[in-house]
């Protein structure tokens, strides 16, 4: 066991190593750990009346405040027509405002090095049956798990999944993570999983992510880590307000067969629906992949 846990370490720390001297070389003076304030934070206001308004609050004192729209239109409003308002992560476009995608921490299945901020968490359907629920205990430490939804495995079979972002830079995030399986039930009282390293570069918009990942097996007696990677490589790009483009391809090192995925991510507000389709290199299409996102938590006003 503690074999095991020093070689996943060692692996880890190497990684985490290597992505820190590429983002370090460049300049020191502009290696930070923290996002950079928005300059231009967009509001979601709901009125008392149910309309709602996006845009950017350039006044305001006790009574009202002056709201500039996505199409540059000054609104002034009372605060006592306000019902609620909120800062949202979207962007104007044009003269349209582009709600930000709420599940920016996965591709269609895997993780992407981007975190959950602190307080923010999802709810998961993954192929209708296996649930996850994840929360961003701190800015950096995301916390996951679930049990399938199938009377057999209920509470029989649980997975879990942390993920710490180990660097963030305003166009690049870097993380390491796991995801394990276990059967509380099983006499052998294991866990089997990946252990992985992963980058993401880019915007909320268009980006890419690249990992590698290591199979392991651990129980009482016996502990044991893969030599041979499985490298992810994954895309995204946004299309329209609320379309984006999703692809993860997975290359095991140790085998021939390569399984590539692609498919459409329709975007709400806080709801995000994936539909792709997937195949090995070897055997061909298709394999249907369907996930449904809902994101709660987050900053209100």
């Amino acid at each position: 066991m503690t074999e095991l846990l020093e070689r996943m370490m060692r692996r880890l720390l190497l990684m985490v190593f290597g992505v820190t001297v590429l983002v370090f070389t460049p300049s020191v003076s502009t290696a930070q750990t923290a996002r950079p304030a928005p300059t231009d934070t967009i509001y979601e206001i709901i009125l008392t009346d149910g309309s709602t308004l996006f845009g950017r609050v350039v006044e305001q004192d006790a009574e009202r405040l002056v709201v500039v729209t996505a199409s540059g239109t000054r609104v002034e409003v009372k605060r006592t027509q306000i019902e609620r308002m909120r800062m949202t992560a979207g962007r104007a476009a044009g003269e349209a405002y582009w709600s930000s995608d709420p599940n920016l921490t996965r591709l269609l299945f895997t993780s992407t090095a981007r975190p959950l901020p602190k307080g923010e968490g999802y709810i998961s359907s993954f192929m209708l049956f296996f649930p996850f629920v994840a929360y961003g205990v701190t800015d950096r430490l995301t916390l996951a798990g679930g049990t399938p939804i199938i009377p057999e495995a209920i509470g029989k079979v649980l997975y879990f999944a942390p993920k710490y972002t180990v660097l963030q830079r305003p166009k690049a995030d870097y993380a390491i993570g796991m995801l394990g399986f276990v059967v509380p039930e099983s006499l052998e009282g294991g866990s089997a999983g990946i252990v992985y390293g992963v980058g993401t570069w880019g915007t909320p918009d268009r980006a890419i992510t690249a990992g590698a990942g290591w199979g392991y097996f651990t129980n009482w007696s016996d502990a044991s880590l893969s030599n041979n990677p499985v490298i992810v490589l994954g895309g995204e790009q946004r299309i329209s307000r609320s379309v984006k483009l999703v692809t993860e391809n997975w290359l095991p090192l140790s085998a021939s067969s390569v399984f590539a995925t692609g498919g459409v991510r329709f975007i709400g507000e806080r709801i995000t629906a994936d539909l792709g389709i997937g195949g090995f290199g070897e055997t061909g299409c298709c394999i249907p992949l369907v996930n449904f996102v809902y994101n709660f938590g987050g900053k209100a006003k």
